[in-house]
């Protein structure tokens, strides 16, 4: 639907079309760049305040909005804009899933390989055999599919991605540029007990432990993705060591997302950028963790709990808490503690100033 008419874009975004509704739109603008058959996003108070800096004829605007009054000759009124977004952008992303369905020349499929229909896959993929391409699927340039990897219909893997062996993913993947999925779990051990592990029981004693050389456990367990998962650009999930990682339904992951060996996360998760979450940790459904949040190892994180940014998740959290800080608490008592570092100077100060008030000690009688 790159170009279509006021009414038919209303209809496809469950909204209702004001105006002279035959009129074309071709793409969507932000108010100040606005004009001819672009439609200005106007869904807030500010955004309506900066179309008169452009030349806007047609716009989104909340539903009860005085279109009329905004000098407009059409408009779509939308009950919740933010959601109208969605299908907003998916009719005017011109990138997405480009090209008619076939391989291209210069990719390598495998004997024992199975394409699905109505697959399209582009430059230098390589795909192995036993691999399985759920039909209508979309690979980029340089996309890897490992031996007996399966994909669901309707995936759209980007450039560069890479998808281990063995690994399950369910239907409407997608994977940004440079995602990788199924690599090794991060796991090694020393012939004796470590200095790590000594100072991890008594937080800070290593007890003379030697220095030794690290060797490998390799990953047994692949990865298990559900459907309708969404991963970032250059974010990995780990193979379990010997059971599989697992991804639920819904989940969406931002760019640089590290998930560890063994982890579980429950149905329609967030996990936004630069997360990293340590092996065999387990997250309940709808879990949020802003930007940067650091979850430890072996933790449970119950339904519906937040982080917020740059959290560090040292403990399991109750279902429905949301946490902040380092180390994580109740988002209420970290914001406490912080007021009160704020006021540590100038109670030191007052301190300092009440000391001085006092009598000297050593003379006193």
């Amino acid at each position: 639907m790159s170009v279509c008419n006021l009414q038919d874009l209303a209809k496809a975004l469950n909204g209702q079309a004001v105006g002279d509704v035959a009129l074309q739109v071709t793409g969507a603008c932000e108010p100040q760049d606005a004009a001819g058959s672009l439609l200005a996003i106007a869904t807030s108070q500010s955004y309506m305040e900066r179309l008169p800096l452009g030349q806007a004829r047609i716009a989104l605007l909340a539903e009860g909005t005085d279109w009329q009054s905004l000098n407009l000759l059409g408009a779509i009124l939308v009950q919740r804009p933010r959601f109208a977004m969605v299908g907003l952008s998916q009719a005017f992303d011109h990138r997405w899933r480009p090209g008619p369905p076939g391989i291209h020349p210069q990719a390598c499929v495998e004997p024992g390989a199975e394409i699905g229909p109505g697959a399209r896959i582009g430059a230098f993929c390589h795909i192995a055999a036993g691999a399985v391409l759920g039909e209508n699927a979309w690979l980029g340039s340089h996309v890897t599919l490992g031996e007996g990897c399966s994909i669901g219909p309707e995936a759209t893997l980007m450039a560069g991605v890479r998808i281990g062996a063995e690994v399950r993913i369910g239907a409407r993947f997608i994977a940004q540029p440079g995602a990788v999925i199924g690599g090794d779990g991060f796991s090694f051990v020393t012939p004796e007990r470590s200095a790590i592990e000594n100072v991890r029981e008594t937080l800070g004693d290593s007890k003379g432990a030697k220095p030794q050389a690290f060797a490998r456990i390799h990953s047994l367990g692949s990865v298990v993705i559900g459907d309708d998962v969404e991963l970032g650009a250059n974010s990995c999930i780990d193979r379990g060591t010997i059971r599989d990682t697992q991804i639920g339904d819904g989940c969406k992951f931002d760019n640089l997302a590290q998930i560890g060996h063994n982890v579980k996360i429950g149905n329609n998760c967030m996990i936004c950028a630069q997360v990293g979450i340590a092996g065999s940790s387990v997250l309940g459904n709808n879990v949020v963790l802003g930007g940067q949040t650091g979850v430890s190892d072996n933790l449970f994180i119950g339904d519906n709990a937040i982080t917020g940014g740059a959290t560090k998740v040292l403990s399991n959290i109750s279902a429905g808490r949301v946490m902040l800080g380092y180390p994580a608490m109740k988002m209420e008592a970290q914001l406490e503690v912080y007021k009160n570092l704020r006021r540590l100077p100038r109670m030191l100060k007052d301190l300092a100033r009440l000391k001085k008030s006092l009598p000297d000690s050593d003379n006193s009688p």
